[in-house]
């Protein structure tokens, strides 16, 4: 019974590719939001494709020569919106949130 408890899990978590991204998503708000180009998910999703660091098949997003990364929200209805950005370097991430208000 103690060896059962001492051995290492069966199925350990999935490693995680390690690269510096940006990515933007909605933390609140009253209707859909669409960025483009697609983020970065910011969660552990293994599917294939997922466009997630930790899909095997995931390659980083290009940094451009003068640091800033263009995103574009496009909102499908007026309201407030709370978006929420995550910088990621794969060992440490840093969030950040802004306010949009969407008018007609």
């Amino acid at each position: 019974m103690i060896r059962s408890r001492l051995r290492a899990p069966a199925k350990p978590t999935v490693n995680k590719i390690n690269a510096l991204y940006l990515s933007w998503n909605v933390y609140r708000g009253n209707g859909k939001v669409t960025f483009d180009p697609p983020q970065t998910k910011v969660w552990e999703d293994t599917r294939t494709a997922s466009n997630s660091p930790w899909d095997q098949l995931w390659l980083p997003p290009a940094i451009p020569e003068d640091g800033m990364i263009a995103v574009t929200a496009t909102f499908d209805r007026p309201g407030t919106y709370l978006l929420w950005g995550r910088a990621d370097d794969g060992g440490l991430y840093d969030d950040g949130y802004i306010t949009v208000n969407v008018t007609e």
